[in-house]
């Protein structure tokens, strides 16, 4: 901190001082008495840059001898964000993502912290946060740490929203996240389980076998029988199909009785995959 002060009142008019004001906010910012302070400095710092950047649009292209063109609208957009999210300015916060991707629509970077923040705050349908996670994968490098995130999400949310998807489709999902996972671990080492993102956890749950009423009545396709009454989903647990080719009602697996189809057909070539589920359905409905 001291250091950086120090360069800071060397010289207070450069590129340079604006962003050691920038990387002192994000260090310091949580100190109490001064962090709020240095936060609304850097804030006001980074306003002043976009501003400048606006009206000089060379100082972002890439041979700029201005930090090499690191110094982009977009970027000190997201370190605002980040800033705004410390204060728990989160309206403001996601303002500043949508503006970094207005400016820059393959921003993935925004792109994943806006979409993070839509889904773990519940501002956003299952719809909207599985196309953007969708999106964001297909952005992502194969190795990216965030991956395994990005499938949780999109395990969860379909999940919890029949038009996206089969229990298959969700499962498919949740296997690419454990993959991800250990991907992660083997490049920046192994973590415990305390240690998994909130929401690499919450999927886990999810899909734990045995004793979870939640995964199976988020099942599309499956009727669920509790003491609370009767949950039905009328949708082909392999097509998805609302009903049969006639239009007439759906059939049930004659095992567990809550698997739903359209048709023989579907049945037959959804069995490889409903056999463990059957299991669990005639454990857990007894």
């Amino acid at each position: 901190g001291e250091l950086l002060s120090t360069l800071i009142h060397h010289d207070t008019t450069t590129f340079g001082a604006d962003i050691l004001h920038i990387i002192l906010a994000m260090y310091l910012g949580s100190v109490p008495g001064h962090g709020q302070q240095l936060i609304a400095v850097a804030m006001v710092r980074i306003d002043n840059l976009v501003s400048y950047i606006e009206g000089h649009p060379e100082i972002e292209a890439p041979d700029c001898p201005v930090l090499g063109g690191c110094l982009t609208r977009k970027a000190l957009l997201y370190q605002k964000c980040s800033l705004r999210m410390s204060l728990g300015d989160i309206k403001g916060a996601m303002k500043d993502l949508t503006k970094a991707l207005k400016i820059d629509e393959f921003y993935t970077q925004a792109r994943e912290s806006r979409a993070c923040i839509w889904a773990s705050r519940n501002l956003k349908d299952d719809g909207t946060v599985h196309a953007e996670f969708s999106r964001i994968i297909s952005e992502h490098h194969v190795d990216d740490r965030g991956n395994e995130v990005a499938y949780a999400f999109l395990a969860i949310t379909t999940l919890g929203d029949p038009s996206l998807g089969t229990f298959r489709d969700a499962k498919a999902w949740y296997d690419k996240m454990l993959a991800a996972s250990k991907r992660r671990d083997e490049i920046y080492g192994k973590r415990r389980e305390d240690e998994l993102p909130p929401t690499v956890r919450k999927a886990q749950g999810k899909f734990q076998d045995g004793g979870n009423f939640e995964i199976l009545n988020s099942i599309p396709g499956v009727e669920i029988v509790t003491m609370r009454g009767k949950t039905t989903k009328r949708i082909c647990l392999k097509c998805g199909a609302k009903t049969r080719a006639d239009g007439g009602k759906l059939s049930k697996c004659i095992k567990c009785k809550s698997a739903s189809y359209c048709s023989r057909e579907c049945q037959v070539e959804d069995w490889k995959e409903h056999k463990q589920l059957c299991k669990i359905l005639n454990k857990e409905l007894k």
